[in-house]
């Protein structure tokens, strides 16, 4: 059966770009997929694919341009191209038309619109599979809440410590940080894991808030803007992950860890993440419910 070659632009952060991975794992021994995106998510989901391309190099983002810069754009050897690319005005596709003349280009929006009432992976490979991909959309998503589909070969989970992220995206999805100061001192938790914080770029001013407030607490470590090898190492290890409607926590489901994810202001039936142990709390209010799911998880 000849291999059908496709190149998928979604130039989008880290739980954006990993919401392909459900249609990505079911077709990747079925297809030849080139995948035009942002790292870090395109390096997360390299092996599900046959190449990454980074869009922040190279001239890609002249595919806006009336006229793109077609010299500096290595388009690869592909038949059919997908964008999910915000393009109202039509200018990235007669710009990928300009490129690759007789190529057929399916454009889509990069999210479903605000009326529909569904999952984002569940839209993308949806999307996908009007493109020609011989994707299941149901079952590939069903497969993604059943397994962890970016753990590979790993063994099994064995985790000894606990991982948190106070940070998203979008600072109105977080709660305060005097709730995560709470929770990682683990008043109430009754647990001895070592508890690491992770902050992110954006997190990294609180540092200073997070080191005066967890001073003299033992099993506790703050690292900062882990990437790559790193981050998977410390998500892989993780016996439980907590963290808010983020990237990071949708990185942590598919990598098998228990995760409970917290979400304030975003929608769980679009963005909860995916993996075979999720909690989704919405709208944690007291710090006893959060204590609550934790013990149950921990089984003190």
């Amino acid at each position: 059966m000849e291999i059908t070659r496709y190149l998928i632009i979604r130039p989008s952060g880290l739980g954006d770009t990993l919401l392909l991975a459900p249609a990505l794992h079911q077709i990747a021994d079925k297809t030849e997929i080139t995948l035009l995106g942002r790292r870090p998510g395109v390096d997360f989901l390299r092996p599900l694919l046959h190449r990454c391309i980074d869009y922040e190099m190279g001239g890609w983002h002249t595919l806006f341009l009336e006229e793109p810069h077609l010299k500096d754009l290595t388009f690869p050897e592909v038949d059919r191209v997908v964008s999910f690319i915000s393009d109202p005005a039509g200018k990235v596709k007669k710009g990928l038309g300009k490129c690759l003349k007789y190529i057929p280009v399916f454009s889509f929006p990069p999210f479903p619109s605000n009326k529909e009432d569904i999952h984002v992976a569940l839209y993308l490979a949806s999307c996908l599979k009007r493109s020609g991909l011989p994707v299941n959309p149901e079952e590939a998503v069903a497969e993604a809440r059943r397994r962890a589909l970016l753990r590979g070969e790993s063994p099994a989970r064995s985790g000894s410590i606990i991982v948190l992220h106070p940070g998203s995206g979008s600072k109105g999805k977080n709660y305060p940080h005097e709730f995560w100061l709470s929770l990682i001192k683990g008043k109430g938790l009754g647990v001895s894991h070592k508890r690491i914080l992770v902050l992110g770029p954006a997190e990294a001013q609180w540092y200073q808030f997070f080191a005066k407030g967890l001073s003299g607490v033992e099993e506790v470590e703050i690292v900062i803007s882990p990437e790559g090898e790193r981050l998977l190492s410390l998500l892989k290890e993780a016996y439980l992950y907590i963290g808010h409607d983020s990237g990071i926590t949708h990185l942590a489901a598919m990598l098998g860890a228990q995760t409970i994810a917290l979400f304030k202001n975003s929608h769980p039936l679009r963005w909860a993440p995916l993996g075979p142990d999720v909690t989704v709390i919405a709208d944690v209010k007291p710090l006893t419910v959060i204590y609550k799911r934790i013990k149950e998880r921990l089984h003190v």
